[in-house]
C-alpha cells in the first residue's frame, strides 16, 4: 500500500494510543450488515434496526466516570465500517478542536491495539475523519464526508479499502475499543472510555481470480478481485456454493485462481464443468453445481477470448438462474470459433436474491463467490480387454501438458483413495495388465489432464469413467 496514493490529514497525536486501554473483552456477535449512508447530512433512522454494542445506562452528572458515551452503535458491510456515538451531555461530544472520538481496531487479533497493523478510526469535532496506524505513526487516509455530527449524535465511517485485509473480511474475531479524549494543554485525558472492549465477526469472502492495481494511475488490470476494484464480495451466511467457505481480507489474487485455496480451505467446490461432457465449439456445456445453506441465484461468467474481464458478449453463461440447495447440472452456451486449447477463468456467484449479482464485480450480504482457471475439455477414454489386460486409450488434448490415467474400486471417482497407472504422458494409452479375470471384480477407469500455469498444476476436467466388469456365474442362479 502506498501512502501516497492517499489524501493527508492533520498529523496524528500519538498520545492516543496511550488512552486506550485493553480491558476484559465482551464477545458480540454482528449477525446482519447494514449499508449506512453517512452522506445524507442526517442520522439514519436504520440505525434502530441495529443491536446495541455499547449503553451506559446512568449518567452522574459532575462525577469524572468517563460516562460521556452514553451509546454505541456499530455495524459493517461491504464497503465500510459504520460506527454511531451518542453522548450524555448534548453538544459537549466534541465541543472544541482538542476533542477526539476514537474507534480502535485491532486488525491483526493479538489482544494489542497499538499495533503498526492495527488501525484507529479518528472523528474530529469538525465532522472530519481520519485513520491512523495503530500506533499513530502515520495517517492512512482522511475525508470529511466519513463523517457528520447531530448533536448529541455522530456517526462516522472507515472504508473498508482504506483497513488491513485482517479488518476487511475477517475469519476471527476483531477488537473494537472506544474513547473519547481531550488534547487541551499539549496533555490528554480521558472524557470518556467505553467500560470494556469488545470483538465483532466480519467474515467476507472474496475471489482469488488474478488483479493487480496501479498507484500511478489508479487503475485496475486483469479480472477485478481486488477491494479497490470493487472486486466480488458477499458477507458470509448459510448459503453457499458446495460445502466449504473461507473468509479472507480480500488481497488474495494469482493467476491460476488458487490463492485462497493455498491459504486455507480449499471452498472452490460448488461448480465444475461436468465429468465426461465433451463442450462443443458454437454448441454446448454443462457445469455440476451443488448449493448448500438454501436456495438462491446463481450467476457464471468465462473470459471466452482471455482479455482478463468478464464484461464481453456471450461471456455471462448463466444469468441469474434459480438454484434449490443440493446437486444440480445447468447447460450452458459455448460461443462458436472455441478453441479450448488453455485454461478459461471462470466466476460464478451464488446469492440469495434475484439481481444482487448479476456483475462479476460488487458486494452482496449472503451466498458466495468462487474462481476458477478451467480446463474444460475431457479427453475421451475408450476401454478394451484382451486377455487379462486392460487397454485404456484417448486422444491427447493440446489444452493438456500431458495425461494421468486412474483406478478406482469405487464409482463417483475418489481420487485420494484411485490408483494412478503409470507416469503422466502425452501417448493416450495405457495397459493396465493382469487384472481381467479370476477372481472376479469391478475396477473403474478415468483419465485427467494436466497443466502447469504460473508455478501451479491445474487439473482438467475428468473424462468420462469406463469400467471393468467382471461376474462369477453360479450355476442354477
Amino acid at each position: 500500500m502506498k501512502n501516497s496514493h492517499y489524501r493527508k490529514h492533520r498529523p496524528p497525536t500519538p498520545i492516543i494510543i496511550a488512552l486506550l486501554v485493553i480491558l476484559a473483552t465482551a464477545a458480540i456477535a454482528i449477525a446482519d450488515w447494514h449499508t449506512i449512508n453517512t452522506d445524507d447530512g442526517d442520522i439514519d433512522a436504520i440505525w434502530s434496526s441495529i443491536p446495541m454494542t455499547y449503553q451506559d445506562s446512568t449518567n452522574d452528572s459532575g462525577i469524572n466516570d468517563k460516562d460521556e458515551i452514553k451509546e454505541v452503535q456499530y455495524t459493517f458491510d461491504g464497503n465500510a465500517l459504520y460506527i454511531r456515538f451518542l453522548s450524555w451531555n448534548g453538544g459537549d461530544i466534541l465541543s472544541d478542536n482538542n476533542k477526539r472520538a476514537i474507534a480502535a481496531l485491532d486488525c491483526n487479533g493479538n489482544g494489542i491495539f497499538n499495533d503498526v497493523d492495527d488501525r484507529l478510526v479518528v472523528y474530529y469535532n469538525s465532522g472530519q475523519v481520519a485513520i491512523t496506524a495503530g500506533n499513530g505513526a502515520y495517517t492512512v487516509a482522511g475525508d470529511a464526508k466519513w463523517g457528520e455530527q447531530d448533536n448529541p449524535e455522530i456517526e462516522w465511517q472507515g472504508p473498508l479499502d482504506k483497513l488491513p485485509p485482517g479488518c476487511r473480511g475477517s475469519s476471527h474475531p476483531i477488537g473494537l475499543a472506544f474513547s473519547i479524549i481531550d488534547l487541551s494543554g499539549g496533555s490528554a485525558s480521558v472524557i470518556s472510555q467505553a467500560d470494556d472492549t469488545y470483538s465483532f465477526d466480519n467474515p467476507i469472502d472474496y475471489g482469488d481470480a488474478k488483479n493487480s492495481y496501479d498507484w500511478t494511475d489508479h487503475s485496475c488490470h486483469d479480472y477485478d478481485t481486488l477491494l479497490l476494484c470493487d472486486g466480488p464480495r458477499h458477507g458470509v451466511t448459510a448459503l453457499q456454493l458446495g460445502q466449504n467457505l473461507d473468509a479472507d481480507g480480500g488481497d488474495l489474487n494469482d493467476d491460476p485462481a488458487l490463492a485462497d485455496d493455498n491459504n486455507s480451505t480449499d471452498d472452490e467446490d460448488g461448480v465444475a464443468p461436468s465429468p465426461g461432457v465433451t463442450w462443443g465449439t458454437g454448441g454446448n456445456g454443462s457445469l455440476d453445481v451443488n448449493v448448500s445453506g438454501g436456495s438462491g441465484y446463481l450467476n457464471c461468467w468465462i473470459d471466452w477470448n482471455a482479455d482478463e474481464d468478464f464484461l464481453d458478449s456471450g461471456e455471462h453463461i448463466i444469468n441469474d438462474q434459480a438454484v434449490a440447495a443440493g446437486d444440480q447440472t445447468i447447460s450452458v452456451n459455448v460461443p462458436s470459433g472455441t478453441s479450448f486449447s488453455s485454461p478459461y477463468m471462470a466466476r460464478c456467484r451464488v446469492s440469495p436474491n434475484s439481481g444482487e449479482a448479476t456483475s462479476p464485480t460488487g458486494a452482496v450480504y449472503g451466498g458466495e463467490v468462487e474462481d476458477n482457471d478451467w480446463l474444460i475439455q475431457p479427453v475421451d477414454l475408450s476401454i478394451a480387454i484382451s486377455g487379462s489386460d486392460v487397454a485404456l486409450t484417448w486422444s491427447h488434448l493440446g489444452q493438456n501438458d500431458n495425461e494421468q490415467a486412474y483406478r478406482s474400486g469405487t464409482p463417483y471417482f475418489d481420487y485420494a483413495s484411485a490408483t494412478p497407472l503409470g507416469s503422466p504422458g502425452t501417448s493416450g494409452s495405457f495397459t493396465d495388465s493382469g487384472v481381467a479375470g479370476s477372481p472376479a471384480d469391478t475396477f473403474y477407469y478415468k483419465v485427467v489432464g494436466t497443466k502447469s500455469v504460473s508455478g501451479f498444476t491445474l487439473h482438467s476436467t475428468p473424462s468420462k469413467e469406463v469400467g471393468l466388469f467382471e461376474f462369477d456365474i453360479v450355476p442354477g442362479s
